[in-house]
């Protein structure tokens, strides 16, 4: 009688299905893995925020000589805009943990790795918060500042939320934000351009031109400026580190003109709009000087 070695074809099966099952363990076990370190790091990010801007208010009660979130003296009569410290924050180097094209302070908060700013009941109060879309819990902090008409009773409180279908649906289709690289001009015709860098921030000295629409669409890549330190700067060239923004639109009868020529304005490619630096106020980019209004 010969024998012969080898495996049936039933033994065969079950060592596959058994690689199978490994195999999908291992998968979840990763997806696992990756989703609690995302929502991790958005925790993170909320305690970052609620700290730093404790600290930039502080700091406003010892000095009032000096400026916080980049934009607003101290020593001003209104408190710093939502908007103002939300930009200060989009352009820091806080990042979303699920789509590093997505900002991190946004309004949605069911838009995964978000963290809102608002303004809270109490006025010159904010109010920042999260969803750990894992947990479904909402967390909120209160944070004070010398502008707070009155102290809050509750400075934190943590909620049962659950994001639903339709709000999960509208995160994921949001569109990316822009950026220097990605940047189309509010509008197509000319207006008052500044230099700006990635951050916004203008270029020193001669950051503000008045400029057709050549300036903004890209079709002027060869034409220069310098830096402070004496280096060639193409804000119109595609990937330049530089780049001219459309600040004010013309006049109805094309007249130009510019609140930022003294280098005093930020750019925030987030949203479109720009700060003027004396005074905190943010303006939609793209408005005609005779109708552009602040709209903090």
């Amino acid at each position: 009688m010969n024998n012969k070695n080898g495996f049936a074809l039933i033994e065969l099966l079950v060592v596959v299905a058994l690689i199978s099952i490994l195999s999908a363990v291992g998968v979840v076990t990763y997806n696992g893995y990756i989703s609690n370190a995302q929502d991790k790091k958005t925790q993170s990010n909320f305690n970052q925020i609620v700290s730093t801007m404790n600290n930039e208010l502080a700091n406003c009660r010892i000095n009032p000589s000096a400026r916080l979130f980049n934009n607003q003296n101290c020593d001003s009569l209104f408190e710093p805009d939502v908007n103002a410290i939300s930009s200060f924050f989009n352009a820091s180097t806080l990042t979303n943990p699920y789509n590093k094209d997505e900002n991190v302070v946004g309004s949605n908060l069911c838009n995964k790795g978000t963290v809102a700013i608002s303004s809270s009941n109490v006025s010159g109060s904010y109010q920042v918060q999260y969803v750990s879309q894992k947990k479904d819990i909402k967390y909120t902090k209160i944070v004070e500042s010398k502008w707070s008409s009155e102290s809050t009773e509750q400075m934190s409180k943590e909620e049962s939320y659950k994001c639903s279908a339709q709000t999960l649906t509208a995160s994921a289709s949001s569109a990316p934000k822009q950026t220097i690289y990605n940047y189309k001009p509010p509008n197509s015709g000319s207006g008052a351009g500044i230099i700006v860098d990635e951050n916004g921030n203008m270029l020193a000295g001669s950051g503000g031109h008045a400029c057709g629409p050549n300036c903004f669409d890209g079709t002027m890549p060869n034409w220069y400026t310098f830096d402070s330190n004496g280096n060639k700067i193409y804000p119109g060239k595609p990937g330049s580190n530089w780049r001219w923004v459309m600040a004010e639109g013309a006049s109805a009868s094309g007249n130009i003109a510019s609140r930022c020529n003294g280098g005093n304005c930020r750019y925030n490619f987030a949203d479109g709009t720009f700060t003027d630096l004396r005074n905190g106020q943010i303006f939609q980019a793209g408005e005609s000087i005779d109708t552009i209004k602040p709209i903090n």
